[in-house]
């Protein structure tokens, strides 16, 4: 093969035509190329690589989802999000959105989880959608762990002991139970279990987690939730409702601009803090609904979320509230 850099711009374009062609439509493998054309694989490797970048070979996925792919764009140059994924649900009913948010959250996580990552998992059921849908052919050695005590007294599979060990098992990984409730009566008790040098261990290794995937819960749905009857008092209801709290993420609460609320259960959650979301690298957070575009807007502010997969009624909700409030 001629020197590359000796060529003119027009035989740079048809040597990249065929190199791309040999390997996309003849299905040569690299190696192959090279020996046909007398060159190096990784001469190969570069070609191919500039045949992408000159638009010789434009790759297309067609994925089975319909999105709002200007919207998505909006999103990214309105908040600081390293990505957004909008599904078109088309009014469908919350199951089928559920349903539809959590398949598109397992491809997508499928795409972007590599070995030696630290999963953060939380739990409900957009999460507990999201790893059903999970049908991974990788076999790769990754680590999940919870990110906070367990809460689902009455449905323990949304809850993170049960998904944290499903989650790893797709993907032959390995999982860490946090053994704690994910509130305690007060700050003396919390106090001593985070001393456990198991639990502290746990709430560490969640610390240092690559990805978390979490939704975020509204305050009404977060009020009438027979889990959380247990934790949530008239006066706690109260003080949320009376402190503008929007939402919840990881058990904390915070308000419209993300602020978290003065309220004790803040202080007694065992687990990972409010502060600990901005710190890692991406946190994917899947939730749907126009319910649910208050507890999102203020989880973008917080800075608590760094990937968002969400239907087009909460992304439009969101867009309207960010001009209101």
């Amino acid at each position: 093969m001629k020197d590359y850099e000796n060529l003119n711009e027009n035989e740079k374009i048809n040597l990249l035509a065929s190199v791309a062609n040999l390997y996309y439509e003849h299905q040569l493998t690299q190696s192959e190329i090279a020996d046909r054309l007398f060159t190096s694989r990784s001469k190969i490797s570069r070609l191919l690589k500039e045949a992408r970048e000159k638009k010789v070979v434009e790759i297309i996925i067609r994925e089975p989802w319909e999105r709002l792919l200007e919207v998505e764009q909006e999103f990214l140059k309105k908040y600081k999000l390293k990505d957004v994924k909008i599904l078109n649900t088309k009014g469908c009913t919350n199951d089928a959105m559920m349903q539809k948010l959590g398949e598109f959250a397992a491809y997508y996580i499928d795409g972007i989880i590599e070995k030696n990552n630290i999963v953060g998992m939380s739990w409900g059921n957009t999460i507990y959608h999201t790893v059903q849908s999970i049908k991974s052919s990788k076999n790769i050695p990754i680590t999940v762990v919870q990110i906070m005590g367990a809460a689902s007294k009455d449905k323990p599979e949304i809850d993170a002991i049960d998904l944290a060990k499903q989650f790893a098992r797709a993907y032959g990984g390995k999982y860490h139970y946090l053994y704690a409730p994910l509130f305690v009566e007060d700050k003396e008790i919390k106090e001593k279990l985070i001393k456990d040098p198991y639990i502290a261990d746990t709430i560490a290794l969640a610390k240092k987690s690559d990805i978390i995937l979490t939704s975020v819960g509204t305050i009404d749905v977060t009020i009438s939730n027979p889990d959380w009857r247990g934790y949530i008092n008239s006066y706690t209801q109260y003080k949320l409702q009376s402190s503008g709290a929007v939402g919840r993420i990881g058990g904390h609460f915070y308000d419209i601009n993300g602020n978290e609320v003065d309220i004790e259960s803040n202080a007694n959650i065992i687990g990972i803090e409010l502060s600990d979301f901005p710190k890692v690298p991406n946190v994917v957070c899947i939730a749907g609904g126009m319910d649910k575009a208050k507890p999102i807007l203020g989880a973008i502010r917080g800075g608590y979320v760094k990937t968002l997969i969400i239907d087009d009624t909460a992304a439009l909700k969101i867009l309207e509230l960010d001009k209101e409030i």
